[in-house]
C-alpha cells in the first residue's frame, strides 16, 4: 500500500498528475476539490452551503474536509491512495497523520508542484478556453484564483516545513512538462 500527497497551489498541475496514477499505476485519487464539487451539486442544503463557500473562494471548514476524506479512505480501505489537493493546513496534516495511525497506514510520499505563482494565471485562463463555456469549473476564474493563491501561501505553505520535517516531501519544478514531471513523480515512488 502507497499513499502520496501532492502539494501545490492552485493551476499547478495536481489533478493531471494525480489522474496519470490513476491510469497508470492503479492509484484511488482523492481530490478534495472534486469531493467538495460533487457535494456542492448535490442541491442539498450541505451541498449549497458548500458552493457558497466555494465560490468566494474560501476554505471549507477542516472537519467537514476531514470527515469526507475519512469516510472516501474507510470506503476503500487497503487501495493505494494518492491526495489532490488534501492537506491544506497543518491541522488537517496533523488529523490525517492520526487517522492513519489509528488505522496503521501512513503517508509515503509527499510531492510539491513547485510552479511560479504569476504563471497560474495563465493556467487558469487557458484551462477556461479549453474547458468551454458548459464544462468551466465555477472556481475557475481570476479573482478567485487571486484569493486561493493568496491563501495557498498562508495556510498551506507551512506543509512544505511539516513533511520536509518527517523527511517525506520531494521538490519538483512544475514548470517542466506534464511527461518529465510524471517521469520524476514515477522516479520519486518507485525507489
Amino acid at each position: 500500500m502507497t499513499n502520496i500527497i501532492l502539494l501545490g497551489p492552485p493551476g499547478c498541475g495536481k489533478g493531471t498528475q494525480s489522474k496519470i496514477l490513476v491510469e497508470e499505476k492503479g492509484f484511488l485519487q482523492i481530490s478534495t476539490g472534486d469531493l467538495l464539487r460533487r457535494t456542492a451539486d448535490t442541491k442539498t442544503s450541505f451541498g449549497n452551503e458548500i458552493n457558497n463557500i466555494m465560490k468566494k473562494g474560501d476554505l471549507v471548514p477542516d472537519n467537514v474536509v476531514i470527515k469526507m476524506i475519512l469516510d472516501e479512505i474507510t470506503n476503500n480501505y487497503g487501495k493505494n491512495f494518492i491526495f489532490d489537493g488534501f492537506p491544506r493546513n497543518l491541522n488537517q496534516a496533523e488529523k490525517l497523520d492520526e487517522a492513519f495511525l489509528e488505522k496503521k497506514i501512513k503517508i509515503d510520499f509527499v510531492v510539491l508542484l513547485d510552479v511560479k505563482l504569476d504563471i497560474l494565471e495563465q493556467r487558469i485562463e487557458k484551462r477556461i478556453k479549453e474547458a468551454g463555456n458548459e464544462n468551466v469549473r465555477q472556481d475557475d476564474n481570476i479573482n478567485t484564483l487571486t484569493k486561493r493563491v493568496e491563501t495557498y501561501k498562508s495556510v498551506t505553505m507551512p506543509l512544505v516545513q511539516y513533511y520536509t520535517n518527517q523527511n517525506k516531501l520531494t521538490k519538483i519544478n512544475g514548470m517542466d512538462s506534464i511527461e518529465s514531471i510524471s517521469k520524476k513523480i514515477n522516479t520519486i515512488i518507485t525507489n
